[in-house]
């Protein structure tokens, strides 16, 4: 259990707590086990748990009915998602599908509202973070109002390194499994004008791959593009 307890550790809201009181809501957690490509909730279904990954990936999308979806986070290991539908029982505000083989532990409504009626502090820390995904949504909005292709894309290979970054010899390695058609939908284009992009990022010598992950060679060279 005490490796449960770590990885509750590392959520903003939950590492304000105590190691007694994530001890506790540790034996609360329920352990999910997802194929690739299953989905784990739709768009507007009900909400009553919080998500967090023990191995594997997930992505956030919004769904559309002319088939191009918007891609709004790729998650992977240690990261968390559902806290909003967690808090208020209120409808999904995206759908969520696991894009690996993938290792959940989800905790309950009920048992997440009991903790946090007894700690103020940890009512406090909610609110931050749900302030930062707010913060987050208000930046995605600006970046498809005022930078180009290659300004978003490298933005977001800059925000992907910075989240699930891993250092290598040649440079930084994105240790998820994205695909371009993910990558375009995450910065709102099409495959073919991120295929085109990626292509000239790589003759640039600011990105490469390692196996079909991508590899940042020149962040700073990615950074210029930003403005």
């Amino acid at each position: 259990m005490a490796s449960v307890s770590d990885l509750l550790g590392k959520v903003p809201f939950l590492a304000v707590l105590p190691p007694e009181d994530r001890e506790r809501l540790a034996t609360a957690i329920k352990h999910r086990r997802l194929a690739r490509g299953q989905t784990i909730f739709h768009k507007d279904d009900p909400g009553r748990s919080l998500f967090f990954i023990e191995e594997g990936s997930v992505r956030l999308y919004l769904p559309s009915t002319q088939g191009s979806d918007l891609t709004l986070a790729i998650l992977g290991a240690g990261d968390f998602f559902g806290e909003m539908a967690l808090l208020d029982g209120g409808p999904r505000s995206a759908s969520a599908v696991t894009t690996a083989d993938t290792v959940m532990l989800t905790l309950d409504h009920e048992d997440f509202t009991a903790l946090i009626q007894s700690r103020p502090q940890s009512a406090t820390a909610v609110l931050a973070a749900l302030a930062r995904r707010l913060r987050e949504a208000d930046e995605m909005a600006s970046d498809l109002a005022f930078l180009d292709v290659a300004g978003r894309l490298a933005k977001k290979l800059l925000d992907l390194a910075q989240a699930h970054g891993v250092r290598r010899e040649r440079g930084t390695l994105l240790d998820l499994p994205l695909t371009q058609e993910q990558l375009a939908s995450m910065v709102g284009v099409t495959r073919e004008s991120v295929n085109r992009q990626l292509a000239s990022f790589r003759r640039l010598g600011l990105i490469g791959n390692e196996g079909r992950r991508f590899l940042l060679l020149d962040p700073e060279g990615l950074r210029r593009y930003t403005g």
